[in-house]
């Protein structure tokens, strides 16, 4: 259906409030003209100071003078000050000190949680040790101490500066030069955006973007391994290119490919930054072994023993292709990547499943066998590989992949799916459903309908209070899994599930970004459900990329916007609303933004959305269980029966309106008459 260029309406509707509740720390006042930037965290300037004392210890005279640069006096030996960046920060830290008596010893310590304030700083390396330790600033009158590269820290909220030696110092300046995000010429300038009717959503996208922000650095400033005697390195060369997406801001500042299932697409979601998945991926193909086998994860960790995270590469690396069409790149690791899937097959059981034998995993070892994530991995690596394939003109091999994948999916079907309980086992004999393995199934388009409907049900039957949780690892609240089951839940395309993806988003990300022990900003590795215990160690990263998965899932279901075909020459407007409001936001394509929003309001819908020539798009119009008529420009394309224009259809609650064209269109729809 070709429909003509329509004059846009407003995206944000004029019955809404023009200013929401801000978030706890904002980057700046929002403009009413963009009200979403009230949420942004990132910093407007790589220079950051602290914004509160958090707490001090012994003889610290006028504690929140050095915040206004004014003098701050330490005094005596163990006294300390705890400022506050009011959020995760991370990079190099500067103190200006106006004077002292004599020779002093000034010490740093760095924490991510209030949990773990104190004069040793949380665990970053790795190792048998429980603490990093504390950099020592050697201070003499007037001094300007910066920390030394190496020694970057980069993931902490609080900050303690304490006198090792007796006597006093006067210190009036903390700043804090803001490495991460090297390429980021702006921090706070998002090439896309999320905004709806519900302030946490609002404030968990920008978290989850937040997140994926501070885990994106320089590969020349990742972590030393093996860990050294005392402190920290942070000068490790972890891959190639001037910007990489790594697992976590404070550690490991490497490249695990489990992590890039999730960091690739709130990357692009949040700042259309391929650029860092592009050399994350590369990095990883880069240390394939002549086997076929690719990395648990990338330098300077060089870890091996992986089917799960081997398989992953494979299905960050149709991410990236569906974001960029970048087959250049796809031709130069086409061997690589059919050398992977040769790997994966060569362990086929007779079952006709992948049967693993490197059982490394994102927080456990798993037994050898027929494990379901890990095939259904191996069905997406072969499903997509096929249209990778395609892409660069080996049809062979795409007809392969593709008949592979169907006798795999068939295998799995008859060998692992529990009819009684309408789920996947983790193991054919094992009584467990695995939240990890069941969501990807329905997240990656695994499963029927029916399939995917049971399967949303039987994951809501694992929440707690706090989180969705993992039977597969003790019940404890899944952070990567439970990435995995917010998709899943909107992917299973009906409104109960669409309900539960914005019910587990608010309980369990909601819980994440208030708690008082975290960042008020980022989202965290692991939790555990017992409050006694939040974290359970100062190693736990609370800016962990994999955790971000709700920022991909409300821009590509709530709000409904994502590529449908590489670098997003066909692109969807398929908006799951839940008991949202409203919803607005961007993606970027390799032809330029798709901008769309949508209202519900006393029973009728409206949307507009705007799209860059040479691409054309397909908009899905939510019925609500209702008969209802559909305009497109102001021209009748549904009738509440029938199909009143081509490429005009009803399916699976939406009224299917294909073939818009580049420039802006309005849609409107309510209850069609009897």
């Amino acid at each position: 259906m070709v429909i003509a260029t329509a004059t846009s309406v407003a995206l944000v509707p004029a019955w809404v409030a023009a200013s929401p509740r801000q978030p706890d720390k904002p980057a700046h006042s929002a403009s009413s003209a963009r009200p979403w930037q009230a949420y942004n965290y990132s910093p407007s300037s790589r220079t950051v100071a602290p914004t509160a004392i958090h707490s001090t210890v012994g003889d610290v005279s006028r504690p929140s003078a050095v915040l206004k640069h004014r003098t701050t006096r330490i005094s005596g030996a163990g006294s300390a000050v705890t400022v506050d960046f009011g959020k995760e920060v991370g990079g190099i830290v500067s103190l200006d000190f106006t004077g002292s008596s004599g020779p002093q010893q000034v010490g740093l310590a760095f924490s991510e949680s209030s949990m773990y304030v104190g004069t040793s700083s949380d665990a970053s390396t790795g190792g048998p040790r429980s603490r990093d330790g504390s950099l020592i600033a050697d201070v003499d009158g007037r001094t300007r101490y910066r920390m030394p590269q190496a020694y970057q820290r980069g993931g902490f909220r609080y900050l303690t500066i304490y006198l090792e030696s007796g006597g006093h110092v006067d210190l009036d300046k903390i700043s804090l030069h803001f490495t991460a995000a090297p390429a980021m010429k702006k921090l706070d300038d998002y090439a896309n955006y999320f905004y709806s009717s519900d302030d946490l959503l609002n404030r968990i996208w920008y978290a989850g973007a937040y997140t994926t922000q501070l885990n994106t650095i320089d590969p020349k400033s990742g972590r030393i391994w093996e860990p050294p005697a005392t402190l920290w390195d942070n000068t490790g060369d972890v891959g190639v290119g001037d910007t990489i997406l790594v697992d976590g801001a404070k550690r490991d500042r490497t490249v695990w490919p489990g992590d890039l299932g999730i960091q690739i697409p709130a990357a692009y979601a949040a700042f259309n930054d391929t650029t860092s998945a592009r050399n994350a991926l590369t990095t990883i193909y880069q240390e394939q072994r002549p086997t076929g086998e690719l990395p648990y994860a990338g330098p300077e960790l060089d870890k091996w023993g992986s089917d799960t995270y081997h398989l992953w590469t494979l299905a960050a690396t149709y991410d990236y292709m569906l974001y960029t069409d970048d087959t250049a790149w796809l031709r130069d690791h086409w061997s690589a990547y059919r050398s992977a899937i040769d790997f994966s097959r060569a362990k086929m059981s007779q079952n006709g499943l992948l049967s693993i034998t490197g059982t490394s995993d994102s927080v456990r070892i798993l037994a050898k066998g027929e494990n379901l994530i890990a095939n259904v991995l191996l069905w997406r690596s072969l499903d997509k590989g096929a249209t990778l394939a395609r892409s660069i003109g080996d049809d062979a091999t795409a007809r392969t992949y593709a008949s592979q994948a169907g006798s795999l999916r068939t295998a799995i079907n008859d060998r692992l799916w529990d009819r009684a309980a309408g789920a996947y086992t983790f193991y054919p004999d094992s009584t467990i459903h695995p939240q990890d393995g069941n969501s990807l199934a329905v997240w990656y388009g695994m499963t029927d309908a029916d399939q995917a409907r049971t399967i949303s049900q039987e994951l809501k039957g694992n929440w707690s209070p706090i989180a969705s949780t993992a039977p597969e690892n003790k019940g404890n609240p899944g952070v990567f899994s439970g990435s995995m089951e917010v998709n899943a839940h909107f992917a299973a395309g009906n409104p109960e599930a669409d309900q539960a993806g914005v019910d587990i988003i608010r309980r369990q990300w909601g819980y994440m970004l208030d708690h008082p022990a975290g960042t008020k900003s980022t989202f965290w590795e692991s939790y555990r459900n017992g409050e006694d215990c939040v974290f359970c160690s100062t190693y736990v990263s609370l800016a962990h990329g994999w955790a971000a998965g709700p920022t991909p899932a409300l821009t590509s279901y709530v709000l409904g916007l994502e590529p449908t075909t590489a670098g997003g020459d066909a692109w969807s407007f398929v908006p799951h609303t839940a008991d949202l409001t409203f919803a607005q936001g961007r993606i970027t394509t390799t032809h330029g933004a798709v901008t769309a929003g949508w209202s519900v309001r006393k029973g009728t819908y409206r949307a507009t959305v705007s799209a860059p020539r040479r691409t054309t798009g397909t908009a899905g119009v939510p019925t609500f269980g209702r008969r209802v008529t559909v305009k497109v420009d102001g021209r009748t394309v549904w009738d509440g029966r029938r199909a009143k224009a081509s490429g005009v259809s009803l399916e699976d609650g939406y009224v299917r309106v294909s073939g818009l064209t580049a420039g802006k269109h309005s849609i409107v729809s309510s209850a069609a008459r009897r």
